[in-house]
């Protein structure tokens, strides 16, 4: 009983995790082979430092749409420093700042990896949960 327990836990949350993880990936890679290329370039980087007393990276980005808005988004990418041009990938008719990516060639591919990296140890997590509930399920049976 206590398998079955944390394995529904462990499924549901780690599932959920891995599935807005997937989602958002989606999202960008639907951004970057059908949106939209603006120049854009690196207006911020800035630093918060952790719990732990890591120091964690932030940039945000500056671009034009095409209709002439001016917009910043904040996504993450290694190796990138303030002042860079970069291009910026976006789907003008779905608020732009929200599936604008630098992702892709003219920008970076630090934020693929990092998306999926974080799928691949949520989804490790949702199989082994998955194990759990099975494992459970078959304790019931007995």
């Amino acid at each position: 009983m206590e398998l079955l327990v944390i394995g529904l836990i462990g499924l549901a949350t780690f599932g959920v995790l891995c599935a807005v993880l997937v989602r958002q990936l989606v999202g960008r890679l639907r951004s970057v082979f059908g949106g939209l290329a603006a120049d854009g370039v690196c207006v911020r980087r800035y630093s918060t430092e952790g719990s732990e007393g890591n120091t964690y990276w932030h940039h945000v980005y500056g671009f034009t749409t095409a209709d002439g808005r001016y917009l910043e988004f904040e996504e993450d990418a290694a190796f990138m420093s303030q002042g860079q041009a970069v291009t910026v990938r976006y789907r003008p008719g779905r608020n732009p700042e929200k599936t604008a990516t630098v992702m892709g060639q003219g920008g970076a591919w630090s934020p693929l990896f990092g998306h999926l990296f974080g799928i691949t140890i949520t989804g490790c997590f949702t199989l082994v949960a998955a194990l759990f509930v099975w494992l459970g399920l078959d304790e019931l049976g007995r």
